[in-house]
């Protein structure tokens, strides 16, 4: 990806930022996303396509639906995409390999699946699902396959859980209801090369799953993985072989309030056997409701497995070997934070070689926030010190982060709302793979 004009406002030292033990970090200089000064409002999104090239998306300023959803290929000002009709950046879900794929709702009665041959093309959308008063949407892609999972509600929020999966050049094969009916707090969905698809959810308090096998072409019967009060975050991996996990926070919330301390927990299989019984690794010791994205899951390359949190004090890590789930490594001084719950962890991202990096927002005081990357060279067993992305900024927030497979560095873009007569934009900043 070729780096945008830098922006004209005030970069302090990472060197200053950065923990006092931490040398400075081997990040570009960042600078802002031609055309999103002034035009940027929802989160970014990093979309690196295996061949295609790369975009950064994100929301021009407006309600939704109708704000419209902008693009910068591969460094170039941003324009609207075309075909992006009703795309929510920040609550709406992209995934992209060989091809880019969006869910989302449509802001009326329906959801949104729509792919994209690549960051310079028109997006290509079908409604799917019944109608309902909502969803909640995920993604994921791997060569060949890109797949799609949505939980509608209606009335008592009741509603299903639903997926759609794409393969190669073909469109998007049918909506395939995979739930039975319950209250769907969440939904995660990940797939492999091979078009396996795992699929979880939290149905009325029991967290369940699905796989799907590419070579039987079948759905195996749903599987429970364990009890809780509310799984309001969820994510999901799967790896080559079918080894996969699920990890999930463990946090009911209602307007903005909790009676319960948020706890983690992970489950994984390997080819052979099947889903141990959840780990509970990490809990809060208060009501701090967890910040950020909360959880990510991912398998590189070579078939280590990654689940990231965020804990109460900072971003944390585990290795998941087999079914086996490593201690908690603590990566940024990132945690949940009272009064802003921008802040957290918000992305892994992985290469094709084995490395992976995670991305968090830091509180440096009640106003400034800084992003943060703490990256896992291939064949290490710890990841490295955090690493400053960005200088201190005003309410930085949403780092979206992806491996760029032309340039060989992981991508970082986050957004900056606006603050006097410095304009919202999303800056943006690379590395090369540790």
């Amino acid at each position: 990806m070729t780096l945008p004009k830098i922006l004209g406002v005030a970069v302090l030292s990472a060197a200053l930022l950065a923990p006092p033990a931490q040398a400075a970090a081997p990040w570009s200089e960042p600078t802002a996303v031609p055309g999103s000064s002034g035009q940027s409002a929802g989160a970014p999104n990093v979309l690196e396509t295996n061949t295609r090239g790369s975009a950064i998306a994100f929301n021009a300023p407006g309600s939704f639906p109708g704000a419209p959803l902008l693009r910068s290929v591969d460094g170039a000002p941003a324009a609207q995409w075309p075909g992006a009709v009703n795309f929510d950046s920040t609550f709406g879900a992209f995934a992209a390999a060989d091809r880019i794929i969006y869910a989302g709702s449509d802001g009326e009665r329906r959801v949104n699946v729509a792919i994209a041959p690549g960051p310079g093309n028109e997006w290509r959308v079908q409604k799917r699902g019944p109608s309902t008063g909502g969803a909640r949407v995920t993604t994921a892609a791997a060569p060949k396959h890109t797949v799609a999972a949505f939980s509608t509600f209606g009335p008592g929020d009741i509603g299903s859980v639903y997926v759609v999966r794409q393969s190669g050049v073909n469109a998007p094969g049918a909506t395939e209801r995979i739930s039975g009916r319950g209250h769907i707090r969440s939904v995660a969905v990940a797939v492999n090369a091979a078009g396996d698809v795992l699929a979880a959810w939290d149905r009325s308090g029991t967290v369940e799953s699905r796989m799907y096998s590419g070579r039987s072409h079948r759905w195996a019967a749903v599987k429970t993985l364990g009890k809780v009060t509310a799984a309001m975050h969820m994510s999901a991996a799967i790896g080559a072989d079918r080894r996969a996990l699920v990890a999930w926070v463990d946090q009911p919330i209602n307007e903005g309030g909790t009676n319960k301390a948020a706890t983690f927990s992970v489950t994984a299989r390997t080819a052979t056997r099947g889903f141990a019984a959840a780990k509970q690794v990490d809990v809060y010791p208060d009501l701090t409701i967890v910040g950020g994205t909360a959880v990510r899951a991912a398998y590189t390359s070579d078939g280590r497995g990654i689940v990231a949190w965020t804990g109460r004090s900072a971003v944390r890590a585990a290795l998941v070997n087999g079914r086996s789930i490593g201690a908690p490594q603590d990566l940024g001084p990132a945690g949940a934070d009272e009064s802003q719950d921008a802040r957290g962890l918000y992305d892994l991202a992985v290469s094709p070689d084995g490395q992976a990096i995670v991305t968090m927002v830091a509180g440096l005081d009640s106003t400034n926030n800084q992003v943060l990357a703490a990256p896992l060279a291939a064949g290490a067993t710890v990841f490295g010190p955090a690493e400053a992305v960005s200088a201190a900024l005003p309410f930085a927030q949403q780092p979206s982060a992806a491996f760029d497979r032309q340039t060989g560095q992981f991508v970082v873009a986050w957004q900056v709302p606006s603050q006097g007569e410095v304009p919202n934009r999303v800056e943006v900043s690379q590395r090369p793979a540790p």
